[in-house]
């Protein structure tokens, strides 16, 4: 069902052009990583197809907006989109604060390897995907717990890989996991801490507390997310 909306004619073009960059960046990165179903494993590729996806939808949705002023939004595709722009938001930050200062081809060559995809999947279109949320996904209502529930998906994803490694799949360097900070397997293990072995297939510190920290990270975004659009203030 649409409704007639007033609408803010030069926002909505800024939107549609923010969500266009977005995807191609993304879908470029995309193109040039996949290479196997094993690419599938990556919270990267899961995080930015469901991204892709959600962000399409919208465009087309404003693309209609724009055209007749008809408006088929509704809550509950604010809200995926909510929770999918976390999902990105944890790619980022991970790959920025984490990964890619600790990869073995240095922060900036982590970015630009492969055709320059990973600055797509890891930066560009998580970016702007972020920012578009942020400035324009105004009015609709949420309880604040979402920012809560929001962490089903990251753990959804590490129960996923924990399977497959204990069905005997295996990781660049021999790591139980696709990323050093869940590798349970290095020295580290699960409650250790020694910083000195931080690298590409550690990060110096025991998986079970990166695991607390990204999901209490990710909640403190979820809420501080809510707080900046505006949505959230009418609990319904």
């Amino acid at each position: 069902m649409s409704t007639k909306v007033e609408f803010n004619k030069t926002h909505l073009v800024i939107s549609i052009i923010l969500k266009t960059i977005s995807l191609i960046a993304s879908v470029y990165g995309l193109c040039l990583m996949i290479d196997s179903l094993k690419s599938f494993t990556f919270f990267t590729t899961l995080s930015n197809v469901a991204i892709d996806i959600i962000l399409a939808v919208f465009l087309v949705m404003d693309i209609i907006l724009l055209a007749t002023g008809k408006n088929y939004k509704n809550n509950t595709l604010y809200i995926i989109k909510f929770l999918m722009t976390l999902s990105i938001t944890l790619t980022f930050l991970v790959y920025l604060v984490i990964l890619a200062p600790t990869s073995k081809d240095g922060f900036i060559g982590a970015y630009m390897n492969n055709g320059a995809g990973s600055l797509g999947v890891h930066f560009v279109g998580p970016v702007l995907a972020i920012i578009d949320f942020l400035l324009f996904d105004k009015g609709f209502n949420v309880r604040k717990i979402y920012a809560i529930y929001a962490v089903i998906p990251p753990l959804c994803y590490v129960a996923f890989v924990y399977i497959l490694a204990a069905a005997g799949m295996r990781w660049d360097g021999g790591m139980c996991a696709p990323y050093n900070f869940l590798n349970y397997n290095a020295v580290t293990g699960w409650f250790g801490w020694n910083l000195s072995t931080m690298g590409t297939y550690s990060m110096g510190i025991g998986v079970a507390y990166m695991i607390v920290v990204l999901l209490l990270l990710f909640i403190g975004i979820g809420l501080l997310y809510l707080a900046i659009n505006g949505a959230g203030r009418k609990d319904k």
